[in-house]
């Protein structure tokens, strides 16, 4: 017998993701390859208070907490908030309106790993904060504001990061970090280049989705060790280039019983 779940642990699933939240301007073949793993996507549109090239990215617009909380952007259209509640979400809507320009634009971008969550602590919307309280993850303050842009877990006590003080204070933190230079071949039209953290989602327990091809970014042989080391194996969405769409956020996932 087959039941749906909310994920107890944000981003990473412990079966096969079934729902997943997915920049809306994502392209269709990505979409369908992942509607053929059995996938169903909520498509977040554009938002007009963000910069163009990052005005779909969920990562900017809505956080997943824990089991069926999130936390979204004040601007999050209500055909998008009565899908997520229809699918059984507490929606909370968070005090900050966002802006074009950093840091008004980062207060919902926060990288949750296990029971730590890193951000700039003076940008963190005040609603996310209180439910990071609530769920005991402790919010710890590192100076880059695109902290989920920048993370990409990999377990509950490791990442992949191309971000200096992330990487300096999740080690401080007890986490296995892979460093990496910042990837100039993640595509993100309107910048020189996207992050790390922005390019992937899980997609099962132990299968990773990148968007893209995983041999396109610079440190693609450094990554695929270090998602070897955790028994991590990756599927690519398309063959040609690697983009950055803001992280493929997995909300639901099966379990049988």
């Amino acid at each position: 017998m087959c039941i749906l779940g909310f994920l107890k642990q944000t981003l990473l699933p412990k079966n096969n993701v079934s729902l997943m939240a997915v920049d809306a301007r994502m392209e269709t073949r990505m979409k369908n390859t992942l509607k053929d793993y059995g996938i169903e996507l909520i498509e977040i549109p554009p938002c007009s208070g963000l910069a163009e090239p990052v005005a779909g990215h969920v990562d900017m617009q809505l956080i997943h907490v824990g089991d069926n909380v999130l936390v979204c952007q004040p601007g999050l259209p209500s055909d998008i908030l009565k899908k997520l509640k229809e699918y059984g979400f507490d929606v909370y809507t968070g005090n900050t309106l966002l802006q074009k320009d950093y840091p008004l634009d980062v207060a919902y971008n926060v990288a949750i790993v296990g029971q730590v969550a890193f951000h700039n602590t003076k940008c963190t919307d005040k609603v996310v904060a209180e439910f990071l309280s609530r769920f005991n993850i402790r919010l710890v303050h590192v100076n880059q504001g695109y902290a989920k842009c920048s993370v990409l877990p990999v377990s509950t006590e490791s990442i992949i990061t191309d971000d200096p003080s992330i990487a300096k204070a999740a080690r401080k933190e007890g986490f296995n970090v892979l460093q990496i230079p910042p990837q100039k071949n993640i595509l993100l039209p309107g910048y020189s280049y996207g992050f790390i953290g922005g390019v992937a989602g899980f997609i099962d327990k132990d299968l990773i989705a990148f968007a893209g091809n995983i041999d396109m970014l610079d440190s693609s042989d450094e990554i695929k060790d270090f998602l070897k080391e955790y028994g991590v194996k990756w599927v690519n969405l398309d063959s040609n280039g690697i983009h950055d769409y803001g992280s493929l956020i997995p909300l639901y996932e099966k379990d049988t019983i």
